[in-house]
């Protein structure tokens, strides 16, 4: 066979290659829209049971009983919506849609299934068990925040949050040590769901060795409202060596507003403080809102760094007429150029709050 022969069947095969894998390609794209017709027809016939499962009347045996026995096709079908509701309802609601995963066996195969070797299976059950806050997963879901996968650990962390289980926040601090198995946020996120349970294991986290798990307690913690745990965030934020840590503790403490709140972060104004901590303190004395916070922050104005003068003239427009009246005093040159230029920025900023022209800054 001569060459341009050769050349000529290589084509012919290579032609013939894209047409088949063309017509496989277009063949599978009608069987999908096939079968998705087909689910979306069944998915609507058992639609109506289900929002009659989830709307609220007192008698939900014969919806619960017409979803609990759709034949697995049917049922396939109509699940997308059920999970879907799942995460949007509450109260009676959640409790009709858990009682019907429960009698479907989604709890019971998604508990089996934490297990499989598939990520994609072992994340998918994550997710509902964690929709259906159910209390007997957190073991396994623990487990599952060491798992090889991310998008499974990621999972397995949303999951234990909508479950609320104190018992996890200890592995959910412990995930963040060593590199931080899972985001940042998303562990916050969880935490904050747990509520003031989590508590305990957030106050001890505040001494954990790692600054990443020491961070998140002390953000949490003000996110909680746990008043009662002031006393450990003031230490945090005198002596913590991770500036970060010390910054978000100002924050906390700043949301808590206590009097020792007050005081603590006062002290944190101060020139032996980093700047981001200083910054932080002075933005967290506004959140407080307490009058006695006005000579502090006052003082402030002439910082030679910008954010801490910017964020305590900012506190000030939230401190009511002796803050302003403080402002005002500035803003004439007492303190000089830099600290007029804040108090005139804050000036402004209360006039346009409320409706009204600033006052001209006086001729120099």
């Amino acid at each position: 066979m001569s060459t341009v022969d050769l050349v000529s069947v290589t084509l012919a095969l290579l032609l013939y290659a894209v047409s088949m894998l063309g017509a496989v390609i277009v063949t599978g794209r009608v069987v999908r829209r096939r079968r998705d017709r087909r689910d979306a027809r069944l998915a609507a016939e058992a639609r109506p049971y289900l929002l009659e499962l989830t709307g609220g009347d007192a008698d939900i045996d014969e919806p619960l009983r017409r979803l609990a026995a759709l034949d697995r096709r049917r049922w396939r079908a109509v699940q997308p919506s059920a999970t879907s509701l799942l995460g949007k309802v509450s109260g009676h609601a959640h409790a009709a849609l858990v009682r019907l995963f429960e009698e479907r066996g989604i709890a019971r195969d998604a508990l089996r299934d934490l297990t499989r070797r598939g990520a994609v299976r072992r994340a998918a059950a994550a997710h509902v068990l964690g929709l259906m806050h159910h209390a007997e997963a957190v073991p396994a879901l623990v487990r599952l925040l060491s798992d090889r996968n991310p998008e499974v650990r990621a999972v397995a962390a949303r999951a234990l949050g909508q479950v609320g289980a104190p018992e996890a926040a200890g592995p959910l601090l412990e995930c963040l040590s060593g590199g931080g198995r899972v985001p940042f946020d998303l562990v916050a996120q969880s935490l904050i769901r747990i509520g003031p349970a989590a508590r305990p294991a957030l106050d001890r986290a505040l001494s954990h060795p790692d600054p990443a798990v020491r961070a998140i307690a002390a953000e949490v913690l003000g996110l909680i409202g746990s008043v009662g745990s002031v006393a450990a965030l003031v230490r945090v934020l005198s002596v913590d060596p991770s500036v970060d840590v010390r910054t978000r503790a100002a924050r906390s403490l700043g949301r808590l507003g206590t009097p020792a709140c007050l005081a603590a972060l006062t002290d944190a104004t101060g020139l032996a403080h980093p700047q981001a901590v200083r910054a932080e303190a002075a933005s967290a004395l506004g959140d407080i809102g307490a009058a006695g916070a006005v000579p502090a922050l006052r003082a402030l104005l002439p910082d030679y760094h910008y954010r801490v003068a910017h964020n305590a003239a900012m506190s000030l427009t939230r401190l009511g007429p002796p803050a302003e009246a403080a402002l005002h005093e500035v803003a004439d040159g007492t303190l000089g150029v830099r600290a007029a230029g804040h108090a005139r920025e804050a000036l402004a900023v209360l006039a346009l709050a409320e409706g009204r022209l600033p006052r001209p800054a006086p001729a120099t």
